[in-house]
């Protein structure tokens, strides 16, 4: 089985303006709400491509009402750990090519809730279960939380893939995650150099130092415009991006990784979850907003995707 875990998870609202104007009314066009956090997102996506997963998060107040409804209305199982204080909301305006967003950091944690999530954890994660860790943490939660929470995993001889930034990674990632999923410039941040996006030797590289010095087995290293790439012992691939037309690059990263963790889930074998992880995240740029993949788009883009062996 294969479970998400978001920490901080939002309520994405975007508001559709024809243009913002200083000192004036700017009348909004349409709101739409979205449930967001990446955890969740991974879960949605995974939804649209007819799998299952579990979404475990903390969730309180109106806006996480809000998004426990919305999972709902899209068939994503879930199981929340209530919170007294409110799930946060991010504001997105969007006037017609121009985005403005404005994140609002989510609530402190308690420790009382900190401790219920591990009890969620206890009762639902078995041997051999799937556990996706993505996004940032709430105020006041360290990044050794994160490393606990995989070490704990890993006793439980889960498989955990790990989608985080900065210290959090840094400091995850010394828990020894199967998989980590970092963008380019995650990638960059926790290696401590800047690296040249379009050496994809210099990147395998770099790569096989992080398998080699934290003990993990693969890396899925996302480069926007240049493509993705695929890195383990065994292998490497790389897999340039497709030409489509972008509506909003929020979001491609945890399609790629929901259809990545699910074809390996159903037993296909890396290059073709790869593919699919590839077809998923171009075809998630398609959409508005942060609406993620859409199933036919994926099918549709499937043969587009150009597989490459590094090694």
């Amino acid at each position: 089985m294969i479970f998400t875990i978001t920490l901080n998870p939002c309520l994405d609202r975007y508001l559709y303006v024809d243009k913002l104007k200083t000192d004036d009314t700017t009348r909004v066009k349409k709101i739409k709400d979205y449930p967001a956090g990446k955890g969740i997102d991974v879960s949605r996506a995974i939804k649209e491509l007819e799998g299952k997963s579990v979404a475990i998060s903390f969730l309180g107040g109106e806006n996480g009402r809000k998004i426990e409804e919305m999972l709902d209305k899209e068939g994503v199982i879930y199981t929340a750990v209530r919170i007294t204080k409110e799930t946060r909301m991010n504001i997105i305006l969007q006037e017609q090519n121009f985005q403005y967003r404005l994140s609002v950091q989510g609530p402190k944690i308690p420790k009382t809730d900190l401790n219920q999530l591990y009890e969620t954890l206890k009762l639902l994660i078995r041997e051999n279960d799937t556990v996706v860790i993505s996004g940032s943490l709430p105020p006041g939660v360290t990044p050794n939380f994160y490393a606990e929470i995989i070490s704990y995993l890993k006793r439980k001889n889960a498989k955990v893939y790990f989608d985080a930034d900065g210290e959090n990674l840094k400091v995850g990632i010394e828990s020894h995650p199967d998989c980590i999923k970092p963008n380019l410039y995650e990638f960059q941040r926790v290696l401590d150099k800047k690296i040249n996006e379009i050496d994809q030797d210099e990147l395998a590289k770099y790569g096989l130092e992080l398998i080699d010095k934290y003990g993990i087995k693969e890396i899925l290293l996302t480069l926007g415009s240049n493509g993705a790439m695929f890195i383990s012992k065994e292998s490497c691939l790389y897999a340039p991006s497709i030409d489509v037309p972008v509506q909003s690059a929020v979001g491609s990263g945890d399609s790629f990784l929901a259809a990545y963790v699910l074809k390996r889930e159903e037993g296909a074998n890396v290059e073709e979850a790869f593919k699919w992880a590839n077809a998923s995240g171009n075809a998630s740029v398609i959409t508005p907003g942060t609406e993620l993949c859409r199933k036919n788009d994926v099918l549709r883009l499937l043969d587009e995707v150009k597989i490459e062996k590094i090694f």
